[in-house]
């Protein structure tokens, strides 16, 4: 027999990112089976960076309740067999962050309630105008993950641009993280030409017209 609630349970859970799981190919780092479902919008909150992680080469993000403020950033459906291992990726266990739902405002898909993790030890509040210690300057590994993730989902063109206005401190993580950086995130698309495909031939449309004129004026 069937238990009661396996009728209503679901295979996947919703998860907010807003820091470097904004970007696809970081999410999927780990082999989570993940799906893009929208982007979204959590008020009252704004980012910040605390807590240094050797992988990143610099603090990562937390988000931390603030008046007036808000952080756009990605809803992923993830597998509940992978939570596990999102789990494990953002340092539950060892616990740097723990896990909370939060309510996020899409642009055209109403309101969501998310999974989402948020560090132990948060920064205290702070005012726009006031100097961040450089102990809390994302790396540039971290900054750019984030700016290219921010790019891919089209998040709001305001919001990219105060991410590259971000201060870093100009590290690029650990080898691992290094390597992903350049062949993912730095590496400018390809603009070389492919060769034709064995077999077919590459027709010259102007060659061709020209001898059918040539035939047409004999």
């Amino acid at each position: 027999m069937l238990k009661s609630t396996s009728i209503n349970e679901s295979p996947t859970s919703l998860f907010f990112s807003y820091g470097s799981n904004i970007l696809t190919l970081r999410i999927r780092l780990e082999n989570i089976r993940s799906e893009f479902l929208s982007i979204a919008r959590l008020d009252n909150h704004r980012v910040d960076f605390i807590r240094y992680s050797k992988f990143w080469g610099g603090p990562q993000a937390t988000i931390v309740p603030t008046a007036n403020c808000h952080v756009w950033g990605v809803i992923w459906r993830v597998n509940n067999d992978d939570l596990s291992i999102l789990d494990n990726q953002e340092g539950v266990e060892t616990k740097r962050y723990y896990i909370k739902h939060i309510e996020v405002d899409t642009p055209h898909m109403g309101k969501f309630v998310c999974r989402a993790y948020i560090q132990k030890v948060n920064p205290l509040p702070r005012g726009d105008n006031d100097d961040i210690p450089p102990e809390r300057w994302p790396s540039y590994a971290y900054k750019k993950v984030m700016i290219v993730g921010a790019i891919e989902h089209h998040l709001p063109e305001y919001y990219i641009e105060n991410l590259k206005k971000l201060k870093d401190n100009g590290e690029l993580g650990c080898f691992r993280m290094a390597n992903f950086l350049k062949i993912f995130v730095t590496k400018d698309p390809c603009q070389c030409k492919l060769p034709p495909k064995p077999g077919y031939k590459v027709l010259n449309l102007r060659k061709m017209r020209l001898k059918k004129l040539k035939e047409q004026n004999k």
